[in-house]
């Protein structure tokens, strides 16, 4: 009995999610439009991977079951179905499309971007690519995960948020009015931000699932906060308060030698314009 791997490459669920999120990341850029078109491309109404993708769709969101007799019989429906798809045209628009996710970005990169289902997308994927035959018991754990995180109503519990319902079960006009007082609390609340500030956030909030690009920024970010410490400092004349900033300024993180960047690094990295912002003020 032979051990089934996973390749993410011929993973069409996983790949379509990882251009989503790229796309997610990128709202407040201008590349946009290059993932946009590769999606349109390779998901078009008319294509081969289409239609394999409605198939995993149809395993993660569109059908819930009582027992899992009628989950397993429905997931093995839709290999039935999976299978009468032009396996050729697949792997060949498959292949043209990692090929052009690598041509227009690092996969490596993009592949690091984390997806929240990728088990069960991961364990689709293996029912789709192999017989039951091949490990029966390695495909009715496969079975087990997309009908127990996906398919069984029992497995819904999820306690919905009292303020949430509350909220929802007002008028429209109502949902409407409270949305704009929050979204006018927000921007009281932030509007002393520097333009620094805003940019960081914005990376943050736009990467956040895209651990290398935020990593990169803030890479970038950290030599221009070491510079104007050092610009400030040279400005004060306490000694005392001279020697701190200078010493803050050592303590930037080395971020070469952090794993993923966290929010305490996000917030310590505010703070530091903060400083700078106080300082410019003092020496104006």
């Amino acid at each position: 009995m032979k051990k089934l791997k996973h390749s993410k490459y011929k993973n069409t669920g996983i790949l379509f999610e990882m251009l989503v999120r790229k796309l997610t990341s990128e709202t407040m850029t201008s590349d946009k439009s290059v993932t946009i078109d590769i999606i349109k491309k390779y998901f078009g109404r008319n294509t081969e991977l289409s239609q394999e993708l409605n198939l995993y769709n149809s395993l993660l969101k569109e059908q819930r079951f009582k027992t899992e007799a009628s989950a397993y019989e429905f997931i093995r429906m839709i290999k039935s179905a999976h299978s009468k798809l032009n396996q050729n045209a697949l792997r060949r628009q498959r292949y043209n499309l990692v090929k052009e996710i690598s041509e227009k970005f690092k996969f490596d990169d993009i592949s690091k971007i984390h997806i929240n289902n990728y088990k069960v997308l991961a364990s689709i994927n293996m029912i789709f690519e192999n017989e039951e035959s091949d490990n029966p018991i390695q495909l009715m754990e496969c079975k087990r995960v997309i009908a127990t995180n996906s398919m069984l109503t029992e497995t819904v519990t999820t306690k919905k948020d009292p303020v949430l319902e509350k909220f929802e079960s007002q008028s429209k006009d109502v949902r409407l009015l409270t949305y704009k007082l929050l979204i006018d609390k927000f921007n009281e609340k932030y509007s002393g931000l520097t333009e620094d500030q805003k940019q960081l956030l914005n990376k943050y909030v736009t990467n956040v699932n895209n651990t290398t690009v935020l990593k990169e920024y803030v890479q970038t970010i950290i030599p221009k906060i070491k510079k104007q410490l050092y610009t400030q400092a040279k400005l004060v004349d306490d000694a005392v308060v001279k020697i701190k900033v200078e010493k803050l300024s050592e303590m930037l993180c080395n971020v070469k030698n952090l794993k993923t960047i966290k929010e305490s690094h996000v917030l310590s990295l505010l703070r530091y314009f903060d400083l700078i912002k106080e300082l410019k003020e003092v020496h104006a």
